[in-house]
């Protein structure tokens, strides 16, 4: 079956607008993809808090797939969690959590120590903080799965949608390639993806 790529980004667009929070979509250019990837591995260079690097997979995940467009988005929008997640090698050590019942239930576990209000650490799964200060750990951007992408109608099959948040440098590459610029405070964006 071909599938009229017209008519399926206008499908697809059409359901991210949908999306509370959303407030612009559009296709992202392929040919945009390495600066993205040169900008992400720059901002990856400087540390978080002085902890180290952070990595952004979301992105290079994102940007793998058939499909990718780019999302205005304003403070309405859920950002999804975790977005960022500390890791030693593949384990996740660390995760942040949302909502007032998943914090309440990860303070009563005793291996879990609390780096920020809503940023856990396993104590079990990591020598604290002797593993960070040797750079044994590294904090990374995973990309989400875009749930709230409802495409409507049969017309289009995609085996996944996922959505990456780009680092503060990138977001202002997007805002000047896709939405002339805009500088307005609470607007952010993100790469959506889509595997065919």
């Amino acid at each position: 079956m071909t599938i009229d790529r017209a008519k399926a980004d206008a499908l697809i667009i059409a359901a991210v607008k949908k999306v509370k929070g959303i407030v612009d979509a559009c296709p992202f250019s392929k040919e945009d993809s390495q600066q993205v990837l040169d900008i992400e591995e720059d901002a990856a260079k400087h540390s978080l808090m002085g902890l180290g690097e952070v990595t952004n997979t979301g992105m290079k995940e994102v940007l793998a797939c058939d499909w990718i467009y780019v999302a205005l988005t304003n403070r309405e929008f859920e950002w999804g969690c975790p977005s960022l997640v500390l890791k030693k090698g593949e384990e996740v050590v660390g995760e942040e959590i949302e909502g007032e019942e998943a914090i309440a239930e990860m303070k009563a576990k005793e291996n879990v120590w609390f780096m920020l209000d809503n940023f856990i650490i396993y104590k079990d799964r990591i020598n604290f903080p002797q593993d960070i200060a040797k750079q044994a750990c590294y904090f990374d951007m995973p990309s989400l799965p875009a749930e709230w992408c409802v495409l409507e109608g049969n017309e289009l099959t995609c085996h996944s949608i996922i959505y990456a948040n780009p680092t503060t440098p990138c977001d202002l590459f997007l805002k000047s390639g896709y939405f002339k610029g805009i500088d307005e405070h609470g607007l952010g964006t993100i790469l959506i993806g889509v595997r065919l």
